[in-house]
């Protein structure tokens, strides 16, 4: 099995058993994101506890829905 072949395996399933697919190259723009998001969060210039974190991670995620639509999915053609 070639890698392109694995890779569409892969790609599959997940979609199979998930209903969605990230791509590497899409994960690794992901992390990167995340990375970017805590290193601010890290860097405050007040020390930021655990819980502190997880309520900023909060907001963010309360902030999203109501910025686009909440049934919308994020479709990628490349990815389905």
């Amino acid at each position: 099995m070639t890698a392109a072949e694995r890779l569409q395996a892969e790609k599959e399933r997940l979609l199979t058993t998930t209903g969605f697919y990230v791509p590497p190259y899409r994960m690794t723009n992901l992390m990167k994101a995340a990375a970017k998001i805590m290193d601010i969060i890290i860097k405050a210039d007040t020390n930021i506890c655990y819980e502190e974190c997880r309520f900023i991670m909060a907001i963010v995620d309360a902030a999203i829905p109501r910025v686009s639509d909440q049934t919308e999915e994020c479709n990628h053609d490349d990815e389905r």
